[in-house]
């Protein structure tokens, strides 16, 4: 049964992995291109070190596996929102009609 659900987790990510791909390539500006990539990359991650929690057989392993899902978890979402931030910093425009917060 738990193979079961580590396989689904992976197949969940690998549709996850593909949509955030899709919207790389279908998306009109660098910014929502990133959005798209930064969502099915972090379901991505957290569903095959799900599986892979699933899967593993020691404690040590299940733990690693929690600290680098946490790290992950932390890292990707803020270097994306930097990255995000500087090219506006630098004059990257979004598409036209896309409405900007200001603050």
């Amino acid at each position: 049964m738990i193979n079961w659900i580590a396989n689904i987790c992976f197949v969940g990510s690998l549709f996850a992995f593909s949509l955030g791909t899709l919207g790389l390539f279908r998306f009109p500006d660098p910014y929502t291109r990133m959005h798209a990539i930064a969502i099915g990359d972090t379901l991505g991650m957290g569903l095959i070190g799900f599986g892979l929690f699933l899967l593993s057989s020691s404690f040590i392993l299940r733990i690693k596996l929690v600290i680098i899902l946490s790290l992950f978890y932390l890292i990707n979402p803020t270097m994306t929102h930097l990255i995000a931030k500087a090219g506006l910093i630098h004059g990257t425009m979004p598409v036209e009609g896309t409405r900007l917060r200001k603050g």
